[in-house]
């Protein structure tokens, strides 16, 4: 009876090591996929996507990218080239700094997305640290049209509405003048005015159009960054 009892128990220890190791066998393939930056994720109304990774440390800088691949070539390769510059442009200004021993330069990009009927938008939030007062940060960002595979602009939203730019600052600009953060109305006045530029960082959503305001554009950088929701009813009468 004793030989059978350890016959079965050897058995059941067989058994649950071979479940051991197909699940760490698993985990070990979702851990390496990872690192290589296949992160599937599910973006609006799309099938699965994928999304990069770009990890480099080397002294003395280390940056953290995140970005989206879409089924889109146009919206994939635009997203590419805004990715790409950013990076550019952190190397850049840090090429000619005077590095310390103890100094660490950094630059982060983040994401977030958001879709609307045919419209797909990214919001990316760059973070550097190039050995200023502070690090600092702001925003950028892409919209596309799944629909005419189109990528749309500030210029896009004017051409359908001549009067886009003029509703935007209006409406934005009584909607900041309630927010206690906004500490200078004359800063937000000037950051508001009805020019491309101001508003050029938006999402399509589904509740309205999402303006995104990075630091000293509307408020001084200890006021932080600003999102401002429009609905689109504000546009139909127009």
């Amino acid at each position: 009876m004793k030989q059978v009892l350890n016959k079965h128990r050897f058995i059941l220890l067989v058994f649950f090591l071979i479940l051991f190791n197909i699940a760490l066998s698993i985990q070990l393939y979702f851990l390496k996929e990872k690192e290589k930056g296949q992160v599937v994720q599910v973006v609006g109304f799309q099938e699965v996507n994928s999304e990069k990774k770009i990890v480099e440390d080397e002294h003395p800088y280390q940056l953290l990218v995140y970005y989206p691949i879409t089924s889109y070539p146009l919206l994939n390769q635009e997203i590419d080239r805004k990715i790409q510059r950013h990076i550019r442009d952190f190397k850049k200004e840090i090429a000619d700094v005077e590095v310390q021993f103890d100094q660490t330069y950094n630059l982060d990009i983040l994401y977030q997305s958001y879709s609307y009927e045919s419209y797909l938008s990214y919001i990316f939030t760059i973070f550097k640290d190039t050995g200023g007062a502070h690090p600092y940060s702001f925003y950028d960002s892409i919209s596309y049209d799944t629909g005419t595979n189109e990528i749309v602009t500030i210029d896009t939203l004017i051409e359908k509405n001549p009067n886009f730019l003029e509703i935007v600052s209006k409406n934005i600009r009584e909607k900041l003048s309630k927010n206690e953060k906004i500490v200078s109305y004359d800063m937000m006045i000037q950051g508001t005015v009805p020019k491309k530029e101001n508003f050029s960082n938006f999402a399509i959503t589904d509740k309205g159009y999402l303006f995104f305001f990075s630091p000293y554009q509307v408020a001084p950088y200890s006021s932080g960054k600003f999102q401002v929701l429009l609905p689109y009813t504000l546009f139909k009468n127009e």
